[in-house]
């Protein structure tokens, strides 16, 4: 397919631009005597847990503090978001060159994700930085789940994304590793490329 025509690019955040490793997270976790935080088999109330948070219906340290009551660990908020935090491995600069690139030929970038505060101010702080630019360089806007209360595929996630930053969904790409969330953004009219191994979106023609 020709994406050349799309001046408008929404970027999911993790496995698009961010390599995620859920292996170190989960031994971090266990470090902290939390190994069943992050376990595939992880018990119903901390994954409810982390879908309060993801959607921003409690705070970070309500979500430190009910994670420790759950799993009996006497971890500090610091150390669980560090633990949380070992999950963001790295945002190649490669992918931030390209970005650039793509501001430089005239496209309008943004980014929308299903993300913790925690990672996010992690990501801006530690992987976004290059050359001298920072987060803001990137993208014209930036959509978070914990801040819109709102996650993907929800329809209306990509709804007001669409209406915050003027765009219309003809005119929009959106880049996303999930398949439930490309079938989301597809029923609304939006042109998506799912990215299933992780450099995959550097090779679009755009």
């Amino acid at each position: 397919m020709d994406y050349r025509h799309f001046r408008n690019i929404i970027f999911d955040l993790g496995g698009v631009l961010v390599r995620l490793d859920f292996e170190a997270a989960r031994k971090a976790f266990a470090r902290l005597g939390m190994g069943n935080a992050l376990a595939t088999d992880m018990p119903e109330e901390i994954a409810q847990l982390f879908e309060r948070l993801g959607r921003g219906l409690c705070s970070t340290h309500d979500f430190c503090e009910q994670l420790r009551n759950f799993t009996g660990s006497s971890a500090t908020d610091a150390d669980i978001e560090a633990a949380a935090d070992t999950m963001l491995r790295e945002l190649p600069d490669r992918k931030k060159a390209r970005l650039l690139a793509l501001k430089a030929q005239g496209h309008h970038l943004f980014l929308l994700s299903n993300t913790f505060d925690m990672h996010w101010d992690y990501c801006v702080k530690h992987l976004f930085n290059y050359q001298g630019y920072s987060v803001d360089d990137y993208f014209d806007q930036v959509f978070l789940s914990q801040r819109m209360h709102l996650q993907k595929p929800d329809a209306e996630i990509f709804r007001q994304a669409l209406a915050q930053a003027g765009l219309q969904a003809a005119d929009t790409l959106f880049i996303d590793d999930l398949e439930a969330n490309c079938q989301a953004a597809e029923r609304l009219g939006i042109t998506t490329f799912r990215n299933k191994d992780f450099d995959d979106w550097l090779a679009l023609d755009l």
